[in-house]
């Protein structure tokens, strides 16, 4: 499938706002592709290069993507800022240009289009080129897709390229477009998408497998799973209400949410957005290591930066700990970060997350050995809960997470 029929399904897209439009333009799409095209495709028209859950990053600056562009099509940065100006936009105004200078390209008319998987290549080589010239090499194969490209074709490269689709397309309308396509219910794509970290990986399993493969997959440990959201709340009555009666209720931390995943010794943490954050908490790892009593796990925790005396400090500390890459151990005494784990969804090769609440929790603390909760109270007493509201607030915390006893 050429890389044109993929921008031309992108353009469909941001032309409406109809959620039930732009899931059947998708799935179409979906199903005329070829079976390794699938997922490429899709993660390209979310925006992305690679699926959600590939640590691989593209590592090119806008300003190398920006100088390939004007020399390739022999502007000036004056021309470029006109387009940007008028478009709002850093795709669409890489699009203007090369429409306005199109005749200076007349070489690309005796290329070969470019393909879905061609530039799945072309953008993987650009990741794992590194080391010594790895600069000058990503230069070179990012002018080898603009060489290429039509105008439109550049506009979604530059997207893609920066993360940046902004179609209106989001991950709940591809799961819903690979539900039609492939006529697998929606609940079960859902679910093996949070199973394995990625739609487009689910999207690939449907055309190829179908849906008893797709509803047979699970977690595979070192690969993030879509973390479970919540919604707020004004004040405790109201989860007491909806909840029915008893309701947990836990201090909400001003920190940073972590994905755990161990094999044995191998131990690998993953942020909120499914990055790789182990190596800027080695004291965390070695916790895991030396205190979590199951083989093989996921779990799901918070990790707060603390004083010399052990109270919380603002969020901000400890994002100085997530943004170094060298001199972590002398971060790790200037910076000391605190573990507190509150949930668990896969223990030695057993999936927790049909569980109750209150049950996960409890399988959770048989295997956490010493490494501390997240402190709770269980109570359907309202004046209760805000004394504990009270008390989270005064302890230095944001606040309070209500979460349903027999929730899955």
């Amino acid at each position: 499938m050429r890389f044109q029929a993929l921008t031309e399904v992108c353009e469909r897209l941001s032309s409406t706002t109809k959620r039930n439009q732009m899931t059947d333009v998708a799935a179409e799409f979906l199903k005329a592709l070829d079976d390794g095209e699938v997922e490429p495709a899709a993660s390209m028209m979310l925006g992305r290069a690679f699926p959600k859950w590939d640590q691989r990053t593209l590592d090119v600056s806008w300003a190398t993507i920006s100088a390939t562009i004007q020399r390739l099509t022999k502007t000036d940065w004056k021309e470029f800022s006109a387009a940007f100006r008028e478009t709002g936009d850093v795709g669409s105004a890489t699009q203007a240009v090369f429409e306005k200078n199109k005749i200076r390209r007349q070489s690309t008319l005796f290329e070969n289009p470019l393909t879905i998987l061609e530039v799945r290549r072309v953008l993987e080589a650009v990741a794992e080129s590194t080391g010594q010239g790895a600069r000058e090499r990503k230069e070179r194969l990012v002018e080898t897709l603009f060489g290429r490209a039509q105008p439109l074709e550049a506009k979604y490269l530059v997207k893609i390229m920066l993360g940046e689709m902004r179609t209106g397309f989001h991950e709940g309308l591809m799961e819903a477009a690979v539900s039609k396509a492939f006529s697998i219910p929606l609940k079960t794509v859902q679910r093996a998408a949070m199973f394995v970290g990625d739609i487009g990986e689910v999207a690939s399993v449907s055309k190829i497998q179908g849906a008893e493969a797709v509803a047979g997959l699970g977690f595979k440990v070192f690969r993030p799973i879509k973390p479970m959201l919540a919604s707020t709340a004004e004040n405790v009555d109201e989860p007491l209400k909806e909840y029915g009666g008893k309701t947990a209720f836990e201090y909400k931390l001003d920190g940073a949410r972590i994905q755990i995943h161990k094999v044995h010794d191998k131990v690998m943490i993953f942020s909120r957005r499914l990055t790789d954050v182990t190596e800027s908490l080695p004291e965390v790892t070695k916790q895991i290591q030396n205190e979590l009593k199951a083989k093989e796990a996921i779990l799901e925790g918070e990790v707060i930066a603390v004083g010399q005396d052990g109270s919380p400090l603002p969020f901000q500390h400890l994002m100085r700990r997530f943004r170094r890459v060298t001199e972590v151990e002398a971060m790790t005494s200037e910076i000391p970060v605190k573990l507190y784990l509150f949930d668990a969804m896969y223990l030695d090769g057993e999936s927790l997350i049909s569980l109750p609440y209150a049950e996960r929790r409890k399988k959770l603390a048989e295997a956490a050995g010493s490494i501390p909760f997240t402190e709770q109270i269980v109570t359907g007493n309202s004046a209760e809960a805000k004394r504990f509201m009270r008390r989270a607030v005064d302890g230095g915390h944001e606040g309070l997470v209500a979460k349903r006893l027999d929730g899955p």
